[in-house]
């Protein structure tokens, strides 16, 4: 027991220093940049009088979703070659269709609330609401993101098989055997 938590910081250490933060903080830099990119194309669409606030939405969604889509599978996950057309692709776009739906509705239901406002400050309250919108889906998309979508089968599959753990065990178990 005293050598597991001795263990434990080195181990927290590891993780923080491992590829899970990587990922994380690239996943983090392009949510950024695709967020940037959806905010800029909500703002002008809407501003503009383009369009209205649901349709300046899907605009600013749909923009943002395709860099996203791009940074996060070749920069963030590194994958490389054809996407795996059910869980890579479709996963992918159904997740952002579903963002599109909430950020939509949201959207609308802001410039509904805002309408009576001038214009700067409506402005403002739509895209709020929009990047507030985009802030909530950002852990959840992760989440789906690495645990599924670009998911890493053979190393996940590697590294939790009985087999693997059976090995972490008795490596760890053999300094303690020899000692007796």
């Amino acid at each position: 027991m005293a050598d597991l938590l001795n263990r434990s910081p080195n181990r927290l250490l590891g993780r923080l220093r491992g590829r899970l933060p990587r990922i994380l903080t690239r996943y983090t830099a392009g949510s950024v940049i695709a967020g940037v990119v959806s905010e800029v194309t909500l703002l002008t669409a809407y501003g503009t009088g383009l369009l209205g606030p649901g349709q300046a939405s899907a605009a600013g969604w749909a923009s943002g979703a395709v860099v996203n889509y791009v940074l996060n599978r070749w920069w963030v996950w590194r994958r490389r070659g054809v996407p795996k057309p059910v869980r890579e692709v479709l996963a992918y776009w159904l997740t952002a269709l579903a963002g599109l739906g909430i950020s939509t509705w949201a959207t609308e239901a802001a410039g509904r609330f805002a309408a009576h406002l001038a214009e700067g400050p409506r402005l403002a309250v739509v895209g709020a609401v929009f990047l507030g919108v985009y802030g909530l889906l950002f852990v959840a998309k992760f989440v789906l993101f690495h645990y599924f979508i670009f998911a890493d089968k053979s190393r996940s599959e590697a590294g939790s098989g009985a087999g693997a753990g059976a090995d972490r065990r008795s490596r760890h178990q053999v300094p303690s055997t020899t000692r007796e």
